[in-house]
C-alpha cells in the first residue's frame, strides 16, 4: 500500500492525473485510507471534477473526523471555486470547529476553513474559526484575516442598515488591533451617522451619548463636535417646545373651563358658574379674563365684596407684556380691521397700565399707522419718542422718526448707527421704516418724493435709490444699480432688498449675487439666508438650498426659532415631501409660529386629509383673515369635498383680484375655480378661466401631459406644481 501511494504522488507530480487517481483509488481500501482519499481528494479537484472532490472530501470528514488534512483539502478547493456556494462543503468545514486537539496544523487548518467559509460568505463561522487559529498559533496570517473579516461583517451590517451592530463589529476589530486607523475613522464616521439618525427621531439623550462616543475615539472630530452643538441647541429648543405645548394644554383647559361657565351664566346656573370659574383659576391663577367673569358672577349673586377683591386681582394679572404680546399679534394679523378695533381697546388699557412707558406707544403708534391712521399713530410715536430715556433702541427711534416725516434727522440718526455695530433689530428698522405694505402704491409715491426733497443732495446718494427701487417694487432693479458704487462695508446690508427684488423677477443668479453681499455684511441674517436658499431651490441646486437653509436655525433668536421651521417646512411642501412637511410645520406651531397652519393644511390636504385640511384653514382665516394663500387652499380643499359654493366663496375673495394687489395667487384661485365651474357643467366660466392662466404655463402643461382637455389640463397644473400656492417666481422650481 506505502508503494500504491508513492506511485499515485509520483504520477500526481508528473501531471499524469488519470494514473495517479487509479493508484490512490487502489490504495483507499488499504491501511492508509485517509491519507489516499486525502491525495484523491486533489487528483479530482486538479482534473476540474469539484464536484467528486467536493464530495470526497466531506465523504472523509464525515468518516475520519479528526484527519486534518481533508479539511484543509475542502478548504483549498472551496477558495477556488469561490464566490460558487457549496452547502455540503460548508457543512463539513464547520466541523472542524467542533475539534479540540492539533496543535499547531489544527490552528493552520483553522486558518484555512476561516478564510475558505469567508469566501463562501459565512462571516460568523469564518470568524470563530479564525479566532480560534489565533489562540491555538499566535498565526499573524489568522490574525490579520481575522481583521478581515471583522470588516466584512461590519461592512455587511452597515449594508443592512445595522448600526448598533455594525459598531459592535467594528470595536470588536479594534480591540483586537487598537492602532487599526482606518477602522477607527470608520467607526467615528458610523456614529455621526447614528446620532443624526437619533436626532431624527427625537431621541436627542441617546444621540448626544453616541456623538461622546465618538469624540473619545476623536476627540478633534470637528463634524462630531458640530453635531453635538447642534444636539444641545436642539435639546434647549425641545424643552422649550415642551413646556410651550404644556401652557398650550393649560390655556385650552382654561378656554374650555371660561366656556363652560359663559354658558352656565347664560342658562341661568350661576353656582355651577362660580364653581367652572374657579377651577379655570386654580389652572391659571393670573388669567385675567377668567377673573372678569368670576367677579361679574359674584355681583350677580350679590357678593359685591369678593367681586371687587376679584376684579383688583383680575387687573394686577392683565400684565403690560400680555398686552403687548396682543398688540404684537394684532399687527400682524395682515391690517385685519376687528383686530385693529380690539389692538385698539387694549391700546388705552395698556397706556393707563404704564402711562410714562415709550415702547408701548411707538408699538401701539406703528399699528395705527400702518392701518391708515396715520394722524392718530404719528401722535403716538411722538409721545413715545418725547417719553424715550434710553429705552427705545436706534433702529426703532429711526423708523419712528421715519413715520413722522422727519426725514433729515431720521437719516442722519441711520448714519450714526451705521458708524457702529447695528443689529439685526436695527438693520430690519432701516430696510423698511414705513411698514406699509397695504398702502396704495400713490400714496407711497407721494411720500418717497418728499422724502427725496428733505434730504441734502449728499444723503440721497445712497438713500434715495435704495427707497425707491423698494416702493416701487421689482420693476425698478435699475435703482439698485446705483448702491454698487456704494462702500460696502457700510451699506451691504441694502442688498438683501435688491437680492429679494431680483428674486421676485426671477432674476435667480443675480439674486444670489446680492444675497450673498448682503450676508458678507451681517452673517447672522437669518431672513437674508432663508431668501438665498430660494434662490438657489429656483437654480435647481436643491442641495445647497438645504445646507443655507439648516444654517438658519442656529442664526435665528430664540423667539424667531418657529418662523425658520415654517420656512424649512415650506422648502418640503414645495418639494412635494409632504410628511415631512407636516413634522416641519408641528415644529413651528410648538414654537410660537401660528401661520404654519395654512401651509401644514396644505401639506395635509396634498396627502388626501381634506377635511382635517379643512379645519385648520378655518382655523388660520379666523386668525388671520386676509391671508391669501389660506383662502386658495380652502376653495380647493372645498373642491375636493364637493363644497361647490363654498369653494366659489372663497376663490372669488375679492382681495384675491385686486389690482393693486397683483397677487400671482391669483393663479391658484382661477386653476381651482375652473375646476368648481366644470363639476358644476358651467363650461364657458370653465373656459374662461382657463384662458386667463397666463399661456406660458397651459403651454408648459400641454408640452408635460400631451393632453389638450382643459380639465385634464388644470388638474395636471394642480399636481406638477405640488404645495406650490405662492409667489411667481417660485414656479421656476415646479416648471424647471
Amino acid at each position: 500500500m506505502d508503494d500504491l501511494i508513492a506511485t499515485g504522488v509520483a504520477h500526481f507530480n508528473a501531471g499524469r492525473f488519470p494514473q495517479a487517481l487509479a493508484a490512490f483509488r487502489a490504495a483507499a481500501a488499504g491501511p492508509r485510507a485517509a491519507e489516499a482519499r486525502t491525495f484523491l481528494g486533489h487528483v479530482l479537484g486538479s482534473m476540474g471534477r469539484a464536484d467528486e472532490a467536493a464530495t470526497e472530501f466531506a465523504s472523509l470528514i464525515a468518516d475520519s473526523p479528526r484527519h486534518l488534512p481533508a479539511y484543509a483539502g475542502l478548504a483549498n478547493l472551496v477558495l477556488r471555486r469561490a464566490p460558487e456556494r457549496d452547502p455540503r462543503a460548508e457543512k463539513a468545514l464547520l466541523r472542524v470547529l467542533t475539534l479540540r486537539s492539533g496543535g499547531r496544523e489544527l490552528a493552520e487548518t483553522l486558518r484555512a476553513c476561516g478564510q475558505a467559509l469567508r469566501a463562501a460568505g459565512d462571516l460568523e463561522s469564518a470568524e470563530a474559526a479564525l479566532s480560534r487559529a489565533l489562540v491555538l498559533g499566535r498565526d499573524a496570517n489568522a490574525r490579520r484575516r481575522l481583521l478581515d473579516v471583522r470588516r466584512a461583517r461590519a461592512e455587511a451590517w452597515l449594508a443592512a442598515g445595522d448600526l448598533a451592530k455594525a459598531e459592535a463589529e467594528l470595536r470588536r476589530l479594534l480591540d483586537l488591533e487598537p492602532g487599526d486607523g482606518k477602522a477607527r475613522r470608520a467607526l467615528v464616521r458610523l456614529l455621526r451617522r447614528r446620532a443624526l439618525e437619533l436626532v431624527h427621531s427625537g431621541r436627542l439623550d441617546a444621540a448626544e451619548a453616541v456623538l461622546r462616543r465618538a469624540l473619545a475615539l476623536s476627540p478633534g472630530d470637528p463634524e462630531a463636535r458640530r453635531r453635538r452643538a447642534e444636539v444641545e441647541r436642539l435639546r434647549a429648543r425641545s424643552e422649550k417646545a415642551r413646556r410651550t405645548v404644556l401652557r398650550q394644554k393649560k390655556d385650552e383647559k382654561i378656554r374650555v373651563l371660561r366656556a363652560r361657565g359663559g354658558s352656565l351664566v347664560t342658562a341661568g346656573r350661576l353656582a355651577q358658574a362660580e364653581k367652572a370659574l374657579r377651577r379655570a383659576l386654580l389652572v391659571g391663577p393670573g388669567d385675567a379674563g377668567a377673573g372678569r367673569q368670576l367677579a361679574e358672577v359674584l355681583l350677580m349673586r350679590e357678593q359685591a365684596e369678593e367681586a371687587r377683591l376679584q376684579a383688583l386681582r383680575a387687573a394686577k394679572g392683565e400684565t403690560v407684556r400680555a398686552l403687548l404680546e396682543e398688540l404684537k399679534a394684532a399687527s400682524q394679523a395682515y391690517r385685519s380691521s376687528t383686530r385693529i378695533a380690539r389692538a385698539g381697546k387694549l391700546l388705552a388699557r395698556l397706556l393707563k397700565l404704564e402711562p410714562d412707558a415709550a415702547r408701548p406707544r411707538l408699538i401701539a403708534g406703528g399699528i395705527l399707522f400702518a392701518s391708515g391712521e396715520v394722524a392718530r399713530g404719528r401722535a403716538l410715536i411722538t409721545q413715545a419718542l418725547l417719553r424715550d430715556r434710553g429705552e427705545l433702541l436706534p433702529g426703532e427711534v429711526f423708523a419712528g422718526l421715519m413715520k413722522l416725516g422727519r426725514y433729515k434727522e431720521a437719516i442722519a440718526a441711520a448714519e450714526r448707527l451705521l458708524d457702529g455695530k447695528p443689529t439685526l433689530a436695527d438693520l430690519r428698522a432701516l430696510r423698511d421704516p414705513w411698514e406699509w405694505d397695504d398702502r396704495p402704491l400713490a400714496e407711497r409715491k407721494r411720500e418717497l418724493l418728499r422724502f427725496e426733497r428733505a434730504l441734502p443732495p449728499r444723503a440721497r446718494r445712497a438713500w434715495v435709490p435704495y427707497y425707491r427701487a423698494d416702493l416701487r417694487g421689482p420693476e425698478e432693479l435699475r435703482q439698485f444699480a446705483a448702491l454698487a458704487a456704494l462702500p460696502r462695508r457700510r451699506y451691504g446690508w441694502m442688498f438683501a432688498k435688491a437680492g429679494l427684488a431680483a428674486l421676485c423677477a426671477g432674476r435667480f443668479a443675480e439674486a444670489e449675487k446680492s444675497l450673498r453681499g448682503a450676508l458678507s455684511y451681517k452673517t447672522t441674517d437669518w431672513r437674508t439666508r432663508g431668501f438665498l436658499a430660494e434662490a438657489l431651490l429656483c437654480q435647481g441646486r436643491e442641495a445647497e438650498a438645504f445646507a443655507e437653509m439648516d444654517r438658519c436655525l442656529p442664526e435665528a433668536p430664540a423667539d424667531e426659532a418657529g418662523q425658520v421651521a415654517a420656512w424649512r417646512g415650506a422648502f418640503d411642501l414645495w418639494l412635494g415631501r409632504y410628511g415631512s412637511a407636516v413634522e416641519r410645520f408641528d415644529e413651528a406651531l410648538s414654537l410660537g409660529a401660528p401661520y404654519a397652519l395654512t401651509w401644514k393644511a396644505g401639506a395635509l390636504l396634498k396627502l388626501g386629509n381634506a377635511r382635517e385640511a379643512l379645519a385648520l384653514l378655518d382655523e388660520a382665516l379666523a386668525r388671520y383673515p386676509r391671508d391669501l394663500e389660506a383662502y386658495v387652499w380652502r376653495g380647493e380643499a372645498k373642491r375636493r369635498l364637493g363644497l361647490f359654493k363654498g369653494a366659489l366663496k372663497d376663490l372669488d375673495e375679492p382681495a384675491l383680484t385686486d389690482p393693486d394687489r397683483a397677487t400671482p395667487i391669483w393663479l391658484w384661485a382661477l386653476f381651482n375655480r375652473a375646476l368648481v365651474k366644470a363639476a358644476l357643467g358651467d363650461r364657458a366660466g370653465l373656459k374662461a378661466d382657463f384662458d386667463a392662466i397666463p399661456a406660458r404655463i397651459r403651454d408648459h402643461l400641454k408640452a408635460k401631459t400631451g393632453e389638450e382637455d382643459m380639465v385634464k389640463l388644470l388638474e395636471a397644473g394642480l399636481d406638477l406644481s405640488r404645495g406650490f400656492r405662492r409667489e411667481e417666481y417660485q414656479q421656476a422650481i415646479w416648471m424647471a
